[in-house]
């Protein structure tokens, strides 16, 4: 299976200061844009309050629009069947899985400890000139080394903290450090993993856990990670026969297209949540099928900004739209909608730059090849 090809900058060690965007991989297209389409919606669920500050009676919009915060689960798909492709074959033993994980943590852990300093700051600021903030239980400082140690999705926590969308980046790590494991049981029995993964999907569907398995952040958000992720490692196993499925274009097209209808109709998240998955799999069937069409191609290399548009856009929410907006600029409900708006290209923005003056030179320090190992890449 061919590996998504280093971009220049990395295969040359340069270091421009800033990045043209490419698609990390020239095969994987669809996926890079149903990255970005999720993280973008992730975004909406999040702006959603000043997004609808025009909107009349706007509280059952406001319910319906908290469906699109499965896209987090879209992710977990993606990420388990990348993961696959672009490692399934360097597993092999532990020093190998040591460096996995050094690779993994090099790519998440920089920007996540740099958001969580912010809040750490935001809460330190508060306490120190006695102001109020909204939501005083999320600067809970019993709460800042799981932040620190990224295990603040196994419920250790009272409540959301400190950068809440960080939760995910938990969970995914709990992925990574078990990959090695699922990867032997999905390679001795394909079928095996699939009819599990199954069973696993309507056990936490029918469960009288509270909160549902589908709802979980801080509370156990790790429980939540499993299903996505492992279903992107059956879709790697499985993407010859998915490569198969014909106009698999259209068909993604056509289940995005029935997602947003379901989330305007009111869907419950397992039904939501299924179609997500659907997409991925028709995301992989439209990758190994054939070529992505001319929008795709178009917005496929923001798939690279994902992860800097979903860590940030809470900073860019509290201090473009609430500080800026609301109480310096004191803008009515119309203009609140509107910088709302504006307030999604700005995180696009920011993430931009969190890619290029941050995350990259980050990665490219934490992922060094150690002495003795110059020759390998990742």
């Amino acid at each position: 299976m061919p590996k998504p090809p280093l971009a220049s900058a990395e295969r040359t060690g340069a270091r421009p200061r800033f990045i043209r965007l490419t698609p990390e991989s020239g095969e994987l297209l669809h996926l890079d844009a149903l990255r970005l389409l999720a993280s973008i919606a992730i975004v909406v669920v999040h702006f959603r309050t000043n997004l609808l500050a025009a909107w009349p009676n706007s509280s059952e919009a406001f319910r319906r629009l908290d469906g699109l915060s499965v896209g987090v689960d879209l992710f977990f798909a993606i990420s388990g069947f990348v993961i696959c492709w672009v490692y399934h074959d360097r597993m092999t033993s532990l020093a190998e899985w040591a460096t996995f994980l050094r690779r993994r943590v090099a790519r998440l852990v920089p920007l996540h400890w740099a958001t969580l300093l912010f809040f750490v700051a935001v809460g330190i600021t508060a306490g120190v000139t006695d102001t109020a903030l909204s939501k005083p239980s999320k600067y809970g400082f019993d709460c800042l080394l799981p932040n620190v140690l990224l295990i603040h999705a196994f419920g250790v926590c009272n409540a959301p903290s400190f950068n809440t969308v960080s939760w995910s980046i938990s969970a995914e790590m709990a992925m990574y450090v078990s990959f090695p494991l699922l990867l032997v049981i999905l390679r001795r029995t394909p079928f095996g993993f699939l009819a599990g993964l199954v069973c696993l999907l309507a056990v936490l569907e029918t469960s009288p856990w509270s909160p549902p398995w589908i709802e979980r952040t801080y509370a156990g958000g790790v429980i939540r990670a499993v299903p996505g992720f492992c279903l992107g490692m059956a879709l790697f196993q499985f993407n010859g026969q998915l490569a198969r499925i014909p106009a698999a274009r259209v068909l993604l097209a056509a289940s995005l297209a029935g997602f947003v209808l379901a989330v305007g109709l009111g869907a419950p998240k397992g039904a939501l949540v299924l179609i997500v998955y659907l997409a991925a799999a028709l995301g992989v069937a439209a990758d190994r099928g054939g070529q992505a069409g001319p929008i795709v191609r178009a917005i496929a290399p923001g798939g690279r900004l994902t992860y800097s548009i979903y860590m940030l856009h809470p900073i860019v929410q509290s201090l473009f739209i609430t500080l800026l907006g609301r109480r310096i600029l004191q803008l009515n409900p119309w203009q609140t909608t509107v910088w709302s708006i504006v307030g999604i290209f700005f995180a696009i923005a920011v993430g931009y730059l969190s890619l290029c003056m941050l995350e990259e030179p980050a990665r490219r320090i934490l992922s060094r090849p150690r002495k003795g190992n110059a020759g390998k890449t990742e």
